[in-house]
């Protein structure tokens, strides 16, 4: 199904960040508006949507268009980019989304062309705009992941990662190899070759020992017996090694936190059996974080904290300049921070859509009936907090005058700061506290900016 926020985007028609293409044998425009996003500041291609028609479909074949599609794209667009293709259905319609976030290696080429999107156009770069984006590549291409990995000799890397990389690409279309055979051949084309040697994203995707040469990398697991103010804990552990391995370790021992609770429902009649966290919530979280962090600081890391009540998933890093955290929570420009390692997460099946995996945490801990997710972003990293739905122990309690405003709203009724001010005897300050507080038990939500900020009861129950 379309999702809600893909259907707004829709219905709001073409924008800078959004673009529509009927068909999906119109491949020059398409390539040329993935190489404008990617040169400019990202955006998504609908194709199967007729700017003027609406949804038209991409016909019954949705996956061999999407595979033509991602296989065309690799070809015509130099060099190498991150870009994301899914198919979404609308009723009996079927629509490929292409998801193009800000490109680092700009600029991006096809046919001997470089593509820009001007409003919601795309155009060919005039001199003075080519000029500055050649400018911004020379201080691009000194990103870490691009830096040689000194010390790291092919031996060191995993053949099996490797080899298991190339047979996904070639199960999905996401990536074709023109040698998948030689393990040097394999990286250069995925661009973790410098120079002067392999790169450190290279070193982080398939060395075997990556902590050797980069102990940040490695990332830890600590489950606590109480509340974090507790000091006790009933298991650490680190992981290392390449960088997927590690994510199926992880998510292996964080998936074990999930248990199912039957659920008796007041007028209902039998049982329902109900997971107390989401397993999608929790693996997009994991795959966020390690695509996302910050690698090049040696006091960073990754630290997944597991309480009775909640898990923490905290990166070193970040958000992404311009981004805050209330933009995770809707459509958001994507500037990823590390695309090499990004590019070959999305390879390997672990990465659907670039921008929408905050969106996608969100539906399915709502679908779940649990706590909305939080995320915090300060001077040592950027932390997801994931609730559980069942369980019962440190849940948010509401204050005298937080309840009372809950018995006052109906599901669906709104209130504004200024209301609250009024209702309540407390300072502007106080009362922007205990509503932020309600929405992030989920009492509330909020919508709209400034003074038009509103708050929306939740259905959510006391």
């Amino acid at each position: 199904m379309i999702s809600a926020d893909i259907r707004a985007q829709i219905k709001a028609g073409e924008t800078p960040a959004t673009a529509f293409i009927a068909s999906p044998d119109d491949v020059a425009a398409i390539s040329a508006t993935v190489c404008g996003f990617l040169n400019s500041r990202g955006g998504v291609v609908f194709v199967g949507v007729d700017p003027t028609r609406g949804v038209v479909g991409v016909g019954p074949e949705a996956e061999s268009a999407r595979r033509r599609l991602e296989t065309q794209l690799q070809n015509d667009i130099s060099p190498k980019a991150l870009f994301t293709l899914s198919i979404d259905t609308d009723q009996d319609q079927a629509i490929i989304s292409i998801e193009a976030p800000e490109g680092r290696d700009v600029p991006y080429v096809v046919d001997g062309r470089v593509f820009v999107r001007r409003g919601a156009r795309t155009v060919v770069a005039d001199p003075e705009l080519l000029r500055q984006l050649v400018q911004s590549r020379s201080i691009e291409a000194d990103r870490w992941e691009r830096r040689p990995s000194l010390g790291l000799n092919e031996t060191d890397l995993s053949g099996a990662e490797v080899r298991t990389t190339v047979e996904e690409a070639r199960v999905s279309d996401r990536f074709v190899f023109s040698d998948g055979e030689d393990i040097r051949s394999v990286v250069r084309q995925l661009g973790l070759v410098a120079s002067n040697g392999l790169t450190n994203g290279c070193d982080v995707l398939f060395a075997e020992r990556p902590a050797v040469r980069h102990p940040q990398c490695r990332v830890r697991f600590i489950q606590y017996e109480t509340d974090k103010t507790a000091s006790t804990y009933i298991d650490s552990q680190w992981f290392e090694g390449p960088l997927v391995r590690v994510f199926s370790q992880l998510i292996e021992k964080v998936g074990a936190q999930v248990r199912v609770q039957a659920l008796f429902v007041a007028g209902e009649h039998g049982r329902k059996d109900q997971p107390n966290y989401s397993q999608d919530a929790l693996r997009e979280g994991l795959v966020n974080a390690l695509a996302h962090r910050d690698y090049a600081g040696f006091s960073g890391g990754l630290t997944v904290s597991v309480y009775p009540n909640r898990i923490e998933i905290w990166n070193a890093g970040r958000l992404p300049k311009g981004l805050k955290v209330g933009d995770l929570k809707k459509p958001h420009p994507s500037i990823p921070t590390n695309p090499d390692i990004a590019h070959v997460l999305y390879i390997r099946g672990l990465m659907e859509r670039v921008g929408r995996g905050t969106q996608k945490i969100i539906a399915a801990c709502d679908a779940l009936g649990a706590r909305p997710p939080r995320w915090k972003d300060d001077a040592t990293g950027v932390t997801l907090t994931i609730y559980s739905a069942t369980t019962e122990a440190g849940e948010f309690s509401p204050s005298p005058r937080q309840a009372q405003l809950l018995e006052k709203l109906r599901p669906g009724d709104s209130i504004r700061l200024a209301d609250y001010i009024q209702m309540q005897p407390v300072s502007e300050r106080q009362a922007r506290r205990d509503l932020a507080e309600l929405e992030d038990a989920g009492y509330l939500v909020r919508s709209g900016a400034a003074r038009s900020t509103t708050y929306r009861r939740s259905e959510r129950t006391l």
